[in-house]
């Protein structure tokens, strides 16, 4: 086997993995009870993102030159 078939192996196997999790926790768990933590996830995220989101255009450098001016280089 080559590498890249070990990578396309691993990647169909990881996705195997995460699908049979995924229907052992939609077997154990109520469904409206899943569907309500997954909005409340949702939300949560969505909050965490504009938070990230304010934060970034506070510290965010809008004009570079006014901080980090270009360096002229001197031809002799």
């Amino acid at each position: 086997m080559t590498k890249k078939t070990i990578k396309h192996a691993s990647a169909d196997v990881g996705l195997i993995f995460s699908a049979y999790n995924l229907r052992r926790i939609f077997n154990l768990v109520y469904q409206n009870l899943l569907k309500q933590y997954l909005k409340v996830l949702a939300l949560y995220f969505g909050v965490l993102t504009a938070v990230f989101n304010a934060f970034y255009e506070l510290f965010c450098f809008k004009n570079e030159e006014c901080f980090f001016p270009k360096r002229v280089s001197i031809v002799v």
